[in-house]
């Protein structure tokens, strides 16, 4: 069987910019905070440390901006693949596909992820693995809140995603699980 791709709604303006700022404005901040304590001491500044603080904020930007763009969910040889690391390989047999069902996270409040353990969380993008709101662990690939498809995992965890089509995902997992063609679920 092929891998079936499937887009993610893209992220939102907001997000897309604050990588941006992240790369100019934060080096620039550094800068003027280390040559104010510098003409407050009356001293030169230490240009080793500063350049190598300035130069970590563009590349952060930059690698933040291109792995929000490379985002990619498949179902592949009885796995959900979500974005482009081997880790994020799960195996589908580890969904409980019959809780399944597709949310809005503006009703769902519990299903919010609020902590953040490892990835990325900007506002309106939010990648990685997550604590939501129900204390329960997550791995998250979150651009829009309005119809996010909730896959439960047999052992307790979740999957929460924002595919342009939840309904064709959920489908798509489904047939590879080799299980009855997906109900719409309230």
């Amino acid at each position: 069987m092929n891998a079936q791709r499937f887009e993610i709604v893209p992220p939102g303006k907001l997000a897309r910019v604050l990588p941006i700022v992240m790369a100019v404005v934060s080096p620039l901040l550094v800068l003027s905070a280390v040559a104010l304590s510098a003409q407050a001491k009356h001293q030169s500044l230490p240009t080793a440390e500063v350049v190598g603080i300035v130069l970590l904020f563009p590349m952060i930007g930059a690698v933040l901006a291109w792995s929000m763009h490379r985002r990619v969910i498949e179902v592949d040889a009885g796995k959900l693949v979500i974005g482009l690391l081997p880790w994020r390989r799960i195996p589908i047999a580890v969904l409980d596909l019959d809780g399944a069902r597709i949310v809005d996270l503006g009703e769902q409040r519990d299903l919010q992820p609020v902590v953040k353990i490892a990835g990325s969380g900007l506002p309106g993008y939010k990648s990685g693995l997550f604590l939501l709101r129900n204390k329960a662990r997550a791995q998250v690939l979150l651009t829009d809140w309005k119809r996010v498809l909730v896959l439960p995992r047999r052992d307790g965890g979740m999957v929460l995603l924002s595919p342009q089509r939840p309904d064709a995902l959920l489908a798509a997992l489904q047939q590879a699980a080799g299980g009855d063609s997906w109900r719409s679920r309230g």
